[in-house]
């Protein structure tokens, strides 16, 4: 009799990338050729208008999906990476590369400060947690807690200068999901209800519930290890290629 090998059930670190990049482009598409292209040009008062609305926050709501995996990956990454300061550095060149499609989408011209793309996010919650486990492998006692706190709070607020997409919201979840990485329940918990506290609208609360849910299933595996770098270009890709898009649709919705 042929035995089957033992797989672990629940969702590998490639399945939930690939469900957190599928979900951002889907909020995307809804950001920029619904929000700045469709909803711009259709007449509020119509019908028409209220169903490519209700098109448009349902995207949006699948796109909360997107950010908390993101998040709990990057802790795991964290936690497992030989070298914090190789994953830094690409955190920190992907920032670099995305700026410009970011601007573009968000802004629609290439140079903007109103807000940083969700990259800068990421390595400042990186720094942050490192920062934090140097301090706190110097100290002893309470002043374990206070240092974190301390260092916490100068990640968030650096979040909040620099404008980063999910600001000092993306940096305490990263520092939340770090600390409590070995219990997942908990992890997942302190995630939702903090996401939930700073959401815009109500409806997005079910794409959260979704994303910890998926989370909450991580089996510790990393899945496929060779799409890495696919999903660092995936961000800035398929921004531009969606301005791209939303030009064309903006030159020819007439003819539409």
């Amino acid at each position: 009799m042929i035995k089957m090998k033992n797989v672990n059930k629940g969702i590998n670190g490639c399945c939930l990338k690939l469900i957190a990049a599928a979900t951002m482009l889907i909020d995307h598409i809804g950001f920029l050729l619904l929000g700045y292209g469709v909803l711009e040009v259709v007449p509020v008062s119509t019908q028409e208008y209220s169903k490519w609305y209700y098109v448009y926050y349902l995207m949006r709501c699948v796109g909360r999906v997107a950010f908390p995996i993101y998040a709990f990956l990057l802790t795991e990454g964290i936690a497992h990476t030989r070298s914090w300061k190789k994953y830094g550095l690409r955190l920190g060149i992907f920032a670099l590369i995305s700026e410009i499609p970011f601007n573009l989408v968000c802004c629609q011209k290439p140079i903007c400060g109103e807000t940083q793309n969700i990259f800068f996010t990421l390595l400042i919650g990186l720094l942050t947690v490192e920062a934090a486990e140097y301090a706190v492998g110097k100290l002893s006692g309470k002043k374990r807690t206070l240092a974190w706190v301390a260092i916490a709070a100068i990640g968030c607020m650096v979040a909040v200068l620099l404008r980063t997409d999910y600001d000092y919201t993306g940096v305490l979840l990263i520092v939340l999901l770090y600390l409590l990485r070995e219990r997942r329940v908990e992890q997942c918990a302190a995630g939702f209800f903090w996401l939930s506290a700073n959401a815009p609208r109500i409806g997005f609360l079910l794409g959260l519930a979704v994303s910890f849910l998926m989370i909450r299933f991580y089996n510790g595996e990393r899945g496929n290890k060779r799409g890495k770098y696919f999903f660092y270009g995936f961000y800035p890709v398929h921004l531009l290629v969606l301005y791209l898009i939303y030009q064309w649709l903006m030159q020819n919705i007439g003819n539409l």
